[in-house]
């Protein structure tokens, strides 16, 4: 039996793994109290952003509606939900819906129906008959704060599926020095197909240049070096799926 340590805040009972294999979190969960789950270590990227955004004190009593402000200090997270292609779960009179977190904070003119609230982000669980035999999915998300600070310069999440060494499907979305986390949709595409090696990697992030990004970070103001973070983030990041 596994002895676990002491723990102030309740075990939220809004989040749950679906019957379908999805994840559900309840629109109100802490991020700490999210970090503690088991079933979050299924989702790398999603617990190594949560690490990330629990080392200053002051984020410990964030909570997930955070997420849906843009803020930010929460965009690593959100950058490593939006990998994971998460949804929004929106509750109305009538019938409930979904949206995709990306669409949702692109979207300013976005406005919810009446009476309408959004309850739950959902993570899918894409299933295995999609899936080339002997294919796995992995995550993962790799940043750079400042001094520490919890605060990222700039932070690369990637979800990927991979047959071998083959990367038969890839998402990367880039934060921290973007307006809203940036989804590589160029950089991607030039790494499905491609062996996971340093040399492909490399390639596909000359792909960058062409996503039209401006990138900015108030700590690090020159573009010219948050463009060569974000080429290391995503290399480092796609190894380690």
């Amino acid at each position: 039996m596994r002895h676990r340590k002491p723990n102030p805040l309740p075990v939220p009972a809004d989040v749950s793994v679906e019957p379908d294999g999805g994840l559900r979190i309840g629109l109100t969960v802490s991020f700490q109290a999210l970090a503690q789950q088991p079933c979050v270590w299924y989702y790398p990227a999603l617990q190594m952003a949560l690490r990330s955004l629990l080392q200053p004190t002051a984020t410990r009593q964030g909570d997930m509606r955070q997420v849906l402000s843009g803020e930010a200090e929460v965009q690593g997270l959100a950058a490593a939900l939006i990998a994971l292609d998460t949804e929004l779960f929106i509750t109305g009179p009538i019938r409930e819906r979904s949206i995709g977190l990306l669409k949702y904070l692109s979207l300013d003119s976005l406005k919810l129906r009446a009476e309408e609230v959004i309850t739950d982000f959902y993570i899918p669980n894409t299933p295995s008959s999609r899936f080339r035999p002997g294919s796995q999915q992995n995550s993962n998300y790799q940043s750079i704060d400042y001094l520490r600070s919890g605060q990222a310069v700039c932070g690369v999440a990637v979800w990927a599926r991979k047959s071998g060494d083959t990367l038969d499907e890839v998402r990367l979305v880039l934060s921290g020095c973007t307006r809203l986390p940036a989804p590589l949709r160029r950089v991607s595409a030039a790494l499905r197909g491609k062996d996971c090696s340093t040399e492909n990697i490399e390639q596909a992030t000359r792909k960058l240049g062409e996503e039209r990004l401006t990138l900015y970070n108030p700590e690090l103001t020159l573009g010219s070096h948050l463009f060569n973070l974000s080429k290391t983030l995503i290399k480092r990041a796609v190894l380690m799926v």
